[in-house]
């Protein structure tokens, strides 16, 4: 074997150790590092009910006409059920609410992420005005179930459409569905 020859398996064998001690110490810092993508959601959930979810029912979620769930969970104690829910329409696009079912009834909702600008002309509790209905008997939720001085029309449209988005999986996949029932 030419000296040339040598050099060229030398620097190949140097590249190849380089490369591999890159390899295991950029996995080593991935796995030090890693934060679950749903993990914020989860602990959202947790501090809104008081709850524990360790882990998302549906990760997938479902897309309707006008709204789609973009995470649902069940409660570890079966107690609640928990929706991140995005209604589409309003003024800056999507509005996203925490939509949390006791049973089949809606318990609390809360303003998730969005860009309405109008929030400060709605009334400090409207979205009490959600808990008590109870999802497994509205078939539909329209935007004239709103009950509210306000006049975004867009952004009231968006929280519409993001709690038929609840009723509507709430339906198709709790009411004996693919979660198990209520």
């Amino acid at each position: 074997m030419s000296a040339k020859v040598r050099s060229m398996i030398q620097g190949i064998a140097v590249l190849a150790c380089i490369a591999l001690v890159c390899g295991l110490l950029l996995g080593a810092f991935n796995y030090l590092t890693y934060v679950d993508p749903l993990q914020p959601t989860l602990d959202q959930f947790s501090a809104d009910t008081g709850a524990d979810f360790s882990q998302m029912t549906d990760e997938e979620g479902q897309s309707f006409e006008n709204g789609r769930i973009i995470y649902y969970a069940r409660s570890d104690g079966g107690e609640y059920h928990a929706f991140l829910a995005a209604g589409s329409g309003g003024w800056g696009g999507e509005v996203q609410l925490y939509v949390y079912l006791r049973g089949s009834v809606i318990e609390k909702v809360v303003l998730g992420d969005n860009a309405e600008t109008l929030w400060d002309t709605f009334e400090s509790d409207f979205f009490e005005q959600f808990a008590g209905i109870d999802v497994s008997s509205s078939g539909t939720f329209e935007e004239a179930d709103v009950s509210t001085g306000a006049t975004a029309s867009r952004t009231i449209r968006a929280v519409a459409r993001a709690i038929d988005a609840v009723v509507q999986y709430y339906t198709a996949n709790l009411t004996g569905g693919e979660h198990g029932q209520s």
